[in-house]
């Protein structure tokens, strides 16, 4: 196994319950400091992830890329192509690594059709995730143009948040939700669980025109 490329995997087997592979064993930033929520641990019990048709009123906050410029949320996410987001921080150890490496093999699983959805990967823990240090992850996981990453200030990335339910009160214990939204269309649809790159390719083909 890849163990750069395969890193991921292991906060999931320890947030299982399970013992990690001997290579990540003998790597304490690997493996030693990992923590796991109460709603992490949930969800690593419950593979199997559940989706539903929601409506929201897309936030009208600015926030920042990866390359420092400016997005107006509003534009980005109710545009002229479909979306799919997701929430993540950087420095998370257990579901964020696996939903962004998932992103990213949902954009394998579609192939062809891969660039017709732009993704949004918004940080929860803009005070950590500068531009500089959101680009640098983005890097990790091969992200093209298709991908952006936001951050923003604290009190908009709240807003954000809570307009789409997906606010907890702790960065830690946030819960793995990817939304959906078609061009023209008045709902989302809203992923909630681990879901494989594979289902989440098959929730964007619904919105898919």
């Amino acid at each position: 196994m890849n163990k750069l490329r395969h890193w991921f995997l292991v906060p999931a087997l320890v947030c299982a319950g399970m013992a990690a592979p001997a290579w990540a064993q003998s790597n304490d930033h690997m493996s030693g400091g990992m923590k796991c929520g109460a709603a992490h641990r949930d969800m690593m019990k419950r593979p199997d992830y559940t989706s539903s048709r929601q409506s929201y009123t897309v936030p009208d906050v600015k926030l920042f890329d990866s390359a420092g410029n400016h997005v107006a949320l509003q534009e980005l996410l109710d545009g002229d192509r479909p979306v799919a987001v997701n929430f993540i921080f950087t420095t998370c150890t257990t579901i964020c690594p696996i939903m962004t490496a998932t992103f990213a093999q949902m954009r394998k699983a579609l192939g062809a059709e891969a660039d017709r959805i732009q993704l949004v990967s918004i940080t929860i823990d803009p005070e950590h995730d500068t531009p500089a240090v959101l680009s640098a992850y983005a890097r990790r996981f091969n992200a093209t143009s298709q991908w952006r990453f936001l951050t923003g200030k604290p009190k908009d990335i709240e807003h954000v948040l809570r307009t789409f339910d997906a606010w907890t009160g702790t960065k830690t214990n946030h819960r793995p939700i990817t939304l959906m939204h078609g061009k023209g269309e008045s709902q989302w649809v809203r992923v909630e669980g681990l879901a494989s790159g594979t289902a989440l390719a098959k929730q964007a083909r619904l919105v898919l025109h």
